[in-house]
């Protein structure tokens, strides 16, 4: 059990962090062109984009890996 989460929280972990990043390298560009967008609106989208990942993919993930 406690090695079927570690897995799952690894997996989860990994895909948040790539959709986290992928959110930054997107949404970085958007406060050069526009003001209305500030260095922290970017940051904490980051992270509210890491979170809402993380949880999605420990709900997600328990059933793509219990399918292989």
């Amino acid at each position: 059990m406690a090695l079927q989460f570690a897995r799952t929280l690894g997996f989860s972990s990994v895909t948040a962090l790539a959709v986290g990043t992928l959110f930054y390298v997107l949404s970085a560009g958007k406060g050069v062109t526009s003001a209305a967008y500030t260095v922290n609106d970017t940051y904490l989208g980051t992270g509210f984009v890491f979170v809402l990942a993380l949880v999605i993919g420990l709900v997600v993930w328990p059933g793509v890996l219990e399918k292989k």
